[in-house]
């Protein structure tokens, strides 16, 4: 049923892969691939840059890539975030998640503890970046035979959380349902970009109010802290 969602949805665009490209000309969105080492965020990265397999390497702090795409007449600039598979590791990046516009919350098939993991992502995304997108993604597919993870447990957690745009299945050493991932991801932005070259003013004073918002309940916090330690 989610297949056919998308695939009817998708049906009115026009995805092109531009390459490794970078140029100030266009708009350049941030796009955060989450979950625990070993889950196969890198790997699912590489294959939609179209990379070699054979030089794909664990990410040991964090990786950062740029591309182009162009969806009917628009051009787009991905840049692509894909930090270490450690929560702690993420939280203590200053800015990680700021300004992102949609994030992949990966767990492999394979791995209940990867699919347990989501929420700690998924609340470290919402705590610091005000309108990203998220995607499911279970990898890992080609292991059906060694499945941890239910589709019914992934069903029940995508319906607790209404701000989760989709969820499917992929496998990243295969390569299948890697070209879905990118039409999803491509058209989620293009969307985006219409969205907000016809509502910038809106958008711009709705963030501006979050951003003070958020300021004042920092500013709390620090303010309790140091009175903690003078006590």
């Amino acid at each position: 049923m989610i297949d056919d969602e998308i695939k009817e949805n998708n049906n009115n665009y026009k995805v092109e892969f531009l390459g490794e490209n970078f140029s100030k000309e266009y708009k350049t969105y941030k796009v955060i691939i989450l979950g625990l080492c070993g889950v196969g965020k890198t790997t699912i990265i590489g294959k939609i840059m179209k990379k070699p397999s054979n030089i794909y390497e664990t990410t040991i702090s964090l990786d950062i890539q740029n591309i182009q795409i162009k969806v009917n007449e628009k051009i787009i600039q991905i840049q692509f975030w894909d930090p270490c598979g450690n929560d702690e590791f993420a939280g203590s990046i200053p800015n990680l998640f700021k300004n992102t516009s949609l994030s992949i919350l990966v767990f492999a098939i394979d791995n209940h503890k990867s699919f347990e993991n989501l929420i700690s992502w998924k609340n470290l995304v919402k705590e610091n970046s005000y309108d990203s997108t998220l995607f499911l993604i279970g990898n890992k597919s080609d292991l059906e035979e060694e499945r941890e993870v239910k589709i019914e447990e992934v069903e029940n957690f995508k319906k607790s959380y209404d701000d989760i745009k989709m969820f499917f299945e992929t496998s990243a050493t295969k390569g299948e349902n890697i070209d879905k991932l990118f039409e999803n991801i491509s058209i989620s932005l293009y969307e985006k970009l219409i969205f907000e070259e016809k509502n910038m003013d809106d958008i711009l004073a709705n963030r501006i109010i979050l951003e003070k918002e958020d300021f004042s309940k920092k500013k709390s916090v620090n303010n309790k802290k140091k009175k903690f330690k003078i006590c």
